[in-house]
């Protein structure tokens, strides 16, 4: 029995581990969006190039699950029909897009969280990016990455998230052969805008986006995310008006100096 629990206390330290994993990489800065600059915009050409790393632009957050889970992601070109978080790119270059490409043993998820540090609430949010398939896994079947919000999470993996289907990327490519391909030629890439409207994000709260990976039939794709833009729409502040029959400050001093100068032509008839 000894053995057993060994055995037990073991495998359960080592699930724990890949949860841990999967999940660490969620300390995000997020990014801070104002009345005054109500704009972003990520190419996503800061990341790695060969190897694999963790180091993400500001504000953004990758989390894996399944048995291969980690806390980097892997730069890539297509080739691998490993499951995986990608820096998408043709070689080495700088021109690089951020994706994944799920399989049985990993199951990839990506996103950024902003920060309404403006003054007023946030009505609504237009979204655009373009959407690279960087390898065909299987010929005959659709694969996506599907777009979500959330006004509650704290990280990828927690609170409400709300679907938007059209930001969605679903792959262009479906017939053979099946590979790597180019994310950056025209056929395998899509524009995708979109704008999010009816909301009411309060000042000093925030909200995240993220794209999951859809589990397709057969080996997945490899899909990513470029070109990334979002601007905010904040709501107006409010300006009271002075109440009815009391005279705003303007027209209190124009009443004030006319009644002096009346006052003043009085005195001097007075002294003559």
């Amino acid at each position: 029995m000894r053995n057993s629990s060994s055995w037990k206390n073991g495998a359960f330290a080592l699930w724990a581990g890949m949860v841990l994993a999967a999940i660490s990489n969620g300390g995000a800065v997020p990014v801070s969006l104002d009345n005054s600059s109500p704009g972003y915009s990520q190419n996503f050409n800061t990341l790695a190039t060969n190897g694999t790393s963790s180091t993400l632009p500001v504000g953004w957050v990758v989390s894996e699950s399944g048995t291969n889970a980690d806390t980097t992601y892997a730069a890539g070109t297509g080739s691998s029909a490993s499951g995986n978080t990608y820096s998408f790119g043709a070689g080495a270059v700088h021109e690089r897009a951020l994706g994944g490409l799920q399989s049985s043993s990993l199951s990839p998820t990506f996103g950024v969280e902003f920060r309404n540090d403006g003054t007023t609430s946030i009505t609504s949010l237009t979204i655009s990016y373009t959407g690279e398939q960087w390898r065909l896994g299987a010929v005959g079947r659709v694969d996506q990455l599907d777009f979500q919000y959330s006004l509650d999470a704290n990280s990828l993996t927690t609170g409400v998230w709300i679907d938007v289907d059209a930001l969605d990327f679903v792959a262009p490519v479906t017939s053979s052969p099946t590979g790597a391909l180019d994310g950056n030629a025209l056929a395998n890439r899509v524009a995708i805008s979109s704008t999010i409207s009816s909301l009411s994000i309060p000042a000093l709260s925030g909200f995240w986006l993220r794209w999951t990976d859809l589990n397709a039939s057969g080996a997945d794709d490899g899909l990513a995310v470029d070109d990334f833009s979002l601007t905010a729409t904040f709501a107006r502040p409010v300006t009271l008006d002075p109440p009815q029959g009391v005279p705003d400050a303007g027209s209190s001093l124009a009443l004030l100096g006319f009644s002096l100068g009346l006052l003043g032509a009085g005195l001097r008839r007075v002294c003559r």
